[in-house]
C-alpha cells in the first residue's frame, strides 16, 4: 500500500517540485501516481525509449548515463531522494534523453505526462522549478565537459568526488562520505578516467590521508586539501 501524499511530501526535500503544486493539484497527481520499486542494477528506462512520464525518486540512488557508438558508458549524474527524472519528456513528449539504472534498491513515483502538463500550466512555481532544474543540469553538464577535457587526472577525479559530496554527502561515523557505494568503473565513467587510473589515484590519496575507501564507500578525510587538488592547474 502506498504511503499517503502528506507522508511522502514530508520526506522530500523542501525544494521538491511536488511542494510547489497547489494542495488540490498535488492530491490529484498522487491519486494517479504509481509507486514502483527497482532492484539494484535494474534499468528504469533506456536512452531513446518512448517517454510519457516523469519520475520522482523516493529513496535510493540511480545513475544517469549515455553510451557512445563504441559502447563506452558516460555517467552524467547520480540522482537521489527527491530528484526528478524524465522532466524533458514531460515538456516535449520526445524520447528518453539518457539511460537510468538503479545502483541500489530504489523506490520511485511515476507521474503521467497527461496528468502533469495541465497541473504545470496551473502552477507557475512548479513549472519554473522544472525549468530551473533543466538549467542547473545544463550548467553542470557544461562544467563536467570542461573538467573532463581540460584537466589532469588528479584535479579531474577530485572535482568529481567533490560534486558527489555536494549532492550526496553524509556524515557517517564522524566522517563525511559519499552517501552511496560507487564502484571504480562507474566513478571513472563519471570523470572520464579508466578504472585503473581511478584505482591508482584513490590508493595514493588513501596513503596520504585525503580519502578512505572501503568496499565502494568513499569518505573524504581532508576536504580542504582535496579542494586544493581540484583547483590545481598544470
Amino acid at each position: 500500500m502506498m504511503q499517503s501524499a502528506d507522508t511522502i511530501l514530508d520526506h522530500l526535500p523542501q525544494d521538491s517540485i511536488l511542494k510547489s503544486f497547489s494542495p488540490e493539484d498535488c492530491a490529484d497527481l498522487f491519486r494517479h501516481a504509481v509507486r514502483r520499486p527497482l532492484k539494484k542494477g535494474e534499468v528504469l528506462f533506456n536512452h531513446g525509449d518512448p517517454a510519457d512520464s516523469m519520475v520522482i525518486i523516493l529513496d535510493g540512488v540511480v545513475k544517469v548515463s549515455v553510451f557512445t557508438e563504441e559502447g563506452r558508458e558516460i555517467v552524467l549524474d547520480y540522482v537521489g531522494s527527491g530528484g526528478i527524472l524524465g522532466e524533458i519528456a514531460v515538456l516535449d513528449g520526445g524520447p528518453r534523453a539518457a539511460t537510468v539504472t538503479a545502483i541500489e534498491p530504489v523506490n520511485i513515483l511515476v507521474f503521467q505526462r497527461r496528468d502533469l502538463l495541465p497541473a504545470l500550466k496551473r502552477n507557475l512555481d512548479a513549472a519554473i522549478k522544472v525549468v530551473e532544474l533543466l538549467c542547473r543540469r545544463l550548467r553542470r553538464t557544461n562544467a563536467m565537459v570542461q573538467d573532463n577535457t581540460g584537466l589532469a587526472m588528479g584535479p579531474k577525479l577530485a572535482r568529481g568526488i567533490l560534486r558527489l559530496m555536494e549532492d550526496h554527502g553524509i556524515t557517517d561515523q564522524e566522517e563525511r562520505a559519499i552517501g552511496f557505494k560507487i564502484n571504480q568503473a562507474d566513478l571513472g565513467n563519471y570523470v572520464s578516467l579508466s578504472r585503473e587510473n581511478v584505482n591508482r589515484q584513490l590508493r595514493e590519496w588513501a596513503a596520504e590521508g585525503l580519502v578512505r575507501v572501503d568496499k565502494g564507500r568513499i569518505a573524504v578525510l581532508d576536504e580542504a586539501l582535496l579542494r586544493e587538488v581540484a583547483e590545481y592547474l598544470d
